[in-house]
């Protein structure tokens, strides 16, 4: 006769059940809450300090390993490379963040609260070697082409329906199909910039205007066009800012969309974050004006590594 296999076990009375939801059901006979009973058996804690871990769900407990992204940047400052557990636990964050075999981008890096492409290619070389690691590639391998530091000063135009247009030296208003800003024909190379203040990227990928966004993305699929879309803040700025408003914004859902998007539309779209308007004005002509030759780079890496100190 078939018997079911007992792949979870009680630790409080070793009895043994077939799904991990019977278990959890099980639990509450022993007048525990999922909280005291992880908590109690594996006691997970920070790297850094030896502070004992929040429990809100087994998922999060087991992908985390610090209390704050200021324990978890000192704890990898302070290690050598090729220390092998640091390695494996570098890995097993990179692990649970790849998805349909693509290792995170550093926006998504980001987005989840995870160590920079920088400090994966400190324990293990390169970015690539590490996303190998988890049999996964690169979102976005392609280094940055020095030659694209060259700026002309090309006429930007910019759409007649952007409310707070960026100053350029040389742009006029037409407009646009996609996006807000494109350049003059000489350059044009099928790329075009949206630009999003904070509020702007926070309801761009809310539940009421998702689908739009997701239909101007699928036009520029179509049209083979890639579209950057430029966020006039960071991550840590709208962490600070959604912290001081009386209506906060759920901002695990909003990045969760964010990285929907930035998987499912890869061939024709990058999320980048420039921090404030004047960043803005540097990176939207560099982008504009070598286009293709930026689709496939990780610009948030490059930024994040100071890019844009030496734009004018």
């Amino acid at each position: 006769m078939f018997q079911k296999k007992m792949l979870f076990n009680c630790l409080e009375c070793q009895q043994g059940f077939d799904s991990e939801r019977s278990l959890h059901a099980h639990i509450k006979k022993h007048d525990m809450f999922l909280h005291d009973y992880y908590v109690k058996h594996f006691r997970r804690k920070d790297l850094l300090t030896g502070d004992l871990l929040p429990f809100k769900n087994k998922e999060q407990y087991f992908q985390t390993y610090f209390l704050t992204s200021e324990n978890q940047d000192k704890f990898f400052n302070q290690q050598y490379n090729k220390d092998l557990g640091v390695c494996m636990i570098l890995l097993d964050m990179l692990c649970s963040k790849t998805k349909d075999g693509f290792a995170p981008c550093e926006v998504i890096l980001k987005s989840y609260g995870l160590p920079s492409i920088s400090v994966f290619k400190k324990f293990f070389g390169s970015y690539s070697a590490a996303s190998e690691s988890c049999g996964s590639k690169l979102m976005f391998g392609d280094k940055f082409p020095k030659e694209c530091l060259a700026n002309p000063n090309p006429k930007i135009f910019i759409d007649t329906r952007e409310q707070q247009p960026l100053s350029f030296k040389n742009s006029e208003f037409l407009k646009l199909d996609l996006g807000d800003y494109c350049v003059e024909p000489k350059y044009f190379n099928y790329t075009f910039v949206d630009r999003k203040s904070e509020s702007d990227f926070k309801s761009t990928v809310s539940e009421d205007n998702l689908e739009r966004f997701k239909r101007e993305l699928s036009r520029a699929r179509e049209q083979e066009c890639f579209i950057f879309v430029v966020v006039e803040s960071d991550f840590e700025q709208i962490q600070k800012n959604n912290g001081k408003n009386s209506h906060k914004s759920n901002l695990a859902y909003i990045y969760h969309n964010m990285r929907a998007l930035q998987m499912e539309f890869k061939d024709c779209c990058q999320f980048v974050f420039s921090s404030n308007r004047k960043n803005s004005e540097k990176l939207i002509p560099l982008l504009l004006v070598h286009g293709k030759k930026l689709w496939n780079v990780d610009l948030q890496f490059y930024i994040n590594g100071g890019l844009l100190n030496g734009l004018d």
